[in-house]
């Protein structure tokens, strides 16, 4: 009788356990197949916005080329065709078109480009940019901010400083660009506050809004080389490099003594920019009191640009040199010197 019923129980927990696995499997079918389901609808929603963007850009086409073509009156508002009207008030239809003329502005300047910007203003698209720019998600947040940059919306400057300091570096950074964008120079007053480090990349763009702006006050920039954060100075120093600013050139020798190696890096290669015998003699100087062995070499190669005949004798001692790198940059840097003369 108990064997009987022991194998009765091994039986029932054996189907039990079969019925659990085939339950099992059923609820996990149920879920792939649910899953690929959203994924196929989350394609087919996203193929049929695409495509009534599409259309939308496609209609609103010939109206932006003739508002881009005309000879605005800035005192008249512009006609909207009888099939536009109604799209304007609408949310999806606004955006297309909001869409449509930043993609159009970033390559128009002059009465085209103004035309575009007076249509944004005149449909209050700036509404749309601005709720972008204040959402917390952020990469709508950096899109709104970019909008309004390229839109030339000054009125929202105001908003945009404080976001050159956000914790997100690309909201930070279009918040730079857009207040750079915007004001040129005076937009780098977030330099004064600025809490992060800017990259390489940023200082680049940065430098190319400036590039046709010539540097208007000598007390701003020695504020920014006496700045606690390392890549406000490094950038001053590329900028004074680029315009060849030798007003400067006292305030570059002084960050060849700066703690931050990338910071000395720069200032070399800015000396080399603005060439002089003062500059020479500085890097001459420096040479002696580097630590960096890499910053040594590369005080002898900014003296290729820098330096003069006076330079031989000092560059001929360093031939002597037990390190092999120092003799090569020395000698390269002395063949040049010499072909120069």
């Amino acid at each position: 009788m108990t064997s009987t019923l022991s194998t009765a129980l091994q039986q029932l927990a054996r189907f039990t356990s079969i019925e659990l696995f085939f339950i099992a499997i059923s609820v996990l079918a149920t879920i792939i197949i649910a899953l690929i389901g959203a994924m196929l609808y989350i394609m087919l929603a996203k193929k049929n916005i695409a495509n009534r963007q599409a259309q939308l850009q496609q209609q609103f086409k010939y109206w932006l080329v003739s508002i881009i073509l005309q000879d605005a009156d800035q005192q008249q508002r512009f006609e909207i065709p009888d099939d536009i009207k109604p799209l304007v008030h609408r949310r999806f239809a606004r955006k297309a078109l909001l869409a449509e003329l930043v993609r159009l502005k970033n390559d128009l300047s002059g009465q085209s480009g103004d035309n575009l910007i007076k249509l944004y203003n005149e449909l209050r698209l700036d509404r749309l940019s601005a709720y972008d720019m204040r959402n917390g998600r952020w990469f709508v947040k950096a899109k709104g901010i970019q909008e309004l940059a390229v839109m030339e919306q000054t009125a929202y400057l105001n908003e945009i400083y404080p976001l050159a300091n956000h914790r997100h570096p690309m909201v930070r950074m279009e918040a730079q660009i857009a207040l750079v964008y915007l004001q040129q120079y005076d937009g780098l007053s977030f330099f004064e506050n600025l809490k992060y480090p800017l990259t390489e990349w940023h200082q680049i763009k940065l430098l190319q809004l400036l590039a046709n702006h010539p540097i208007p006050s000598e007390t701003i920039v020695t504020s920014w080389l006496n700045s606690t954060n390392p890549s406000v100075v490094q950038f001053t120093l590329k900028l004074i490099a680029e315009q060849h600013a030798t007003q400067f050139q006292n305030e570059v020798i002084a960050c060849l003594s700066h703690p931050d190696d990338a910071v000395r890096r720069q200032a070399i290669g800015c000396l080399g920019e603005i060439p002089s015998a003062p500059a020479a003699n500085a890097l001459r100087a420096r040479y002696t009191n580097e630590s960096s062995k890499v910053l040594q070499l590369t005080i002898l190669s900014g003296l290729m640009k820098t330096g003069t005949a006076g330079e031989l004798p000092f560059l001929q001692e360093l031939q002597l040199a037990q390190d092999e790198s120092v003799r090569l940059a020395a000698l390269k840097t002395i063949q040049h010197l010499q072909q120069q003369a």
